[in-house]
């Protein structure tokens, strides 16, 4: 998740928690907390703030905003940013992880994401719900690791056997399903994924199907697969996967399947 942050240059940093110090200690901070605040020794808490140093007005804006988070009970720490970047300006910014950052592919895929699961909510998938959480992942086109992955966050919220709300999106969290996507996008024509109870007489679906292994690997060379159906084993429930080219398509597949079996 982006977290905000401020950017100084390195020979502005006294000067912002000279600033900070005084504008929090002008709140009736003590001392005390504002050298811990700040990370000082208390007699450098008290040199900044006798200090008569000229602080530079947009310092000292910036200085305004940060005790403003403070006082609301946030934390803050220092940190020396070494960047590339020739026109990086002071200020405010956000820091993400690298997978977090919102491009053009990742943005067409949560809004896919967001789009399958309007589908799927307030349906009735009674029989499909699995012991464990249900979940839906979609991948990136030429993804290579989980990083590469996007799926709802500790799964969809289940109730009276209906999808009813969801946790966000995020990029690298289901690590079952991404390793598994991950595995058959190099197998057969596939770029999302939806977890599901065990399908009994899957025979009787118009849906094509085959099988995983114990150690989910495909039994065989099928290159369009609708279904993956895993019988199980010691401490893991049988289980059902459907796929699709995307999570809207995926999720089409599970109605038909739920009407199929009404």
């Amino acid at each position: 998740m982006a977290k905000e942050a401020f950017f100084v240059k390195t020979n502005n940093t006294i000067l912002l928690k000279k600033a900070i110090a005084k504008n929090l200690y002008s709140r009736s901070i003590e001392q005390s907390k504002i050298s811990k605040i700040l990370n000082l020794t208390q007699p450098m808490v008290s040199n900044y703030l006798s200090s008569n140093e000229k602080i530079p007005k947009d310092i000292f804006n910036l200085a305004e905003i940060i005790s403003d988070r403070i006082s609301n009970g946030n934390s803050t720490n220092f940190f020396t940013c070494i960047t590339f970047a020739d026109n990086l300006s002071k200020g405010r910014y956000f820091i993400a992880e690298k997978n977090e950052i919102i491009s053009s592919e990742n943005n067409n895929i949560i809004n896919n994401l967001i789009e399958a699961y309007l589908l799927l909510k307030g349906k009735d998938i009674s029989g499909l719900i699995p012991a464990v959480k249900i979940n839906l992942a979609m991948a990136k086109k030429r993804a290579r690791n989980s990083e590469d992955v996007a799926a709802f966050l500790n799964g969809l919220i289940i109730a009276d056997d209906k999808v009813i709300s969801n946790n966000g999106i995020r990029f690298g969290k289901s690590k079952h399903l991404s390793s598994l996507l991950l595995y058959l996008k190099d197998k057969i024509n596939v770029n999302a994924i939806l977890n599901i109870a065990f399908i009994k007489n899957i025979e009787k679906t118009n849906f094509s199907y085959a099988y995983l292994s114990k150690d989910f690997k495909l039994k065989n060379n099928k290159k369009n697969v609708d279904i993956l159906l895993h019988k199980g084993d010691f401490g893991i429930e049988p289980c059902a996967y459907v796929l699709g080219i995307d999570a809207v398509d995926v999720v089409n597949k599970v109605i038909k399947i739920r009407e199929e079996f009404k």
